[in-house]
């Protein structure tokens, strides 16, 4: 009985070794990455598997243990390898080329055209579907409509970029939002796309030159600033373009266009922005500054001192926004300071009582928080509005919509 075993574990360990052999053989003969570790996938498995029926037959402990924990990794690595190699050979320069490879976008050239360019992420969900009738209504009529929509691999291999692979689900969903935005009048693109979501809106918008990309968010209220959805706040810190955030319940008011400043170059260019989507969609335009009276330790036991250091600050504020103001060309009438105990809060309520149709801040400003992907300002206005706001990403200039 031991002698057969063992010669069943030693055919077994061949057979495995072969497998891996002919998939290394594979591997090195198929003329592309994408050949090779199909090729490479089709055998590794098998070989592993096989392999480890080859240690059962030994009937000791530690061997069968390694073996299946050999297994174990190669399952859960191998797909996840896969997919980073195949990416990465997607977006490696070819011989004749000098930079990384875009991978094709259909419709592009569509959107290349006279007008604004506007990129809508779109999954099915009741947050996208509000961002996408609104941005069909508001700048459709402006220029032109592309739909993105992003499969997120579950680890599988991403095989010569997967624009030609069709998902069902993925083609439903883009099916559903032609037809939403078609019933506007507005003519729209779908854009097919696999891998990360927030990566991958990224890089259409750069490729398409979006003028604006359009995301809905999750949620709305005293925590959505800790569960804004990543694929928003990532937007909205990193894309090339100004990043227009639709709450839930946003609505889209019939008032002006209403734009945060702070003095920090961000905020600027946020305004430039603001001032350059007024011009397309002729809202109205209102320039504030949102300020707090500083809290200074043992204040109130100097007579008056509390009513000095307002008036100290509310100058200041003035002469901040009138800077700003002369900078940008704006006129005093379309300025204002407003004050509250959180500069976020006083925005926002500001820009409901204007009915406002837009807030646009700038992603990163003044503050502790600097550094972090969003500042604590901005995501305390996306957190808070009641209409959709604007993010200008640090790397997006003011002149970017013209």
């Amino acid at each position: 009985m031991g002698t057969a075993l063992d010669v069943l574990g030693a055919c077994l360990l061949g057979l495995g070794l072969l497998l891996a052999t002919v998939g290394l053989y594979g591997v090195l003969r198929m003329p592309d990455i994408f050949d090779q570790l199909h090729a490479a996938g089709l055998v590794t498995g098998p070989a592993v598997l096989v392999i480890l029926l080859a240690a059962l037959t030994t009937r000791s402990a530690d061997i069968v243990t390694s073996a299946a924990l050999l297994f174990v990794f190669v399952l859960i690595t191998a797909p996840l390898s896969g997919h980073a190699i195949a990416r990465a050979a997607w977006l490696r320069p070819g011989p004749d080329e000098d930079g990384p490879r875009e991978a094709e976008t259909p419709g592009a050239a569509s959107l290349l055209g006279e007008g604004m360019r506007t990129l809508v992420a779109y999954d099915g969900s009741d947050s996208a579907k509000r961002a996408l009738e609104l941005a069909a209504q508001v700048f459709g009529p402006a220029g032109s409509i592309a739909i993105a929509h992003v499969v997120q691999p579950l680890g599988e291999p991403d095989f010569a970029g997967s624009p030609e692979v069709e998902d069902p689900e993925q083609e439903e969903l883009l099916a559903e939002a032609r037809a939403a935005v078609a019933r506007t009048g507005t003519p729209a693109v779908t854009l097919r796309r696999r891998g990360d979501p927030a990566a991958e809106l990224i890089a259409a918008g750069a490729e398409l030159d979006a003028d604006l990309i359009v995301v809905g968010s999750r949620g709305r209220g005293a925590v959505a600033s800790a569960l804004l959805g990543s694929v928003s706040a990532a937007l909205a810190g990193g894309a090339h373009s100004p990043v227009l955030v639709v709450g839930p319940s946003a609505t889209f008011g019939h008032g002006p266009i209403v734009a945060g400043i702070d003095g920090s170059e961000f905020s600027l260019d946020a305004a430039r922005i603001a001032l350059a989507l007024d011009r397309r969609l002729e809202r109205g335009f209102r320039l504030v500054h949102a300020y707090t009276v500083r809290p200074i330790p043992g204040v109130s036991v100097v007579p008056d001192a509390r009513a000095e250091l307002a008036q100290v600050d509310e100058q200041k504020a003035e002469e901040l926004l009138a800077g700003v103001a002369r900078e940008l060309g704006i006129p005093e009438e379309e300025t204002q300071t407003v004050r509250d105990g959180s500069e976020p809060s006083a925005l926002v309520v500001l820009a409901r009582d204007l009915d406002a149709a837009l807030i646009v801040v700038g992603s990163r400003g003044l503050g502790a928080v600097r550094a972090a992907v969003l500042g604590s300002f901005s995501t305390s206005v996306l957190a808070e509005a009641s209409c959709p706001v604007v993010v200008v990403p640090p790397i997006v200039p003011g002149s970017a919509l013209g």
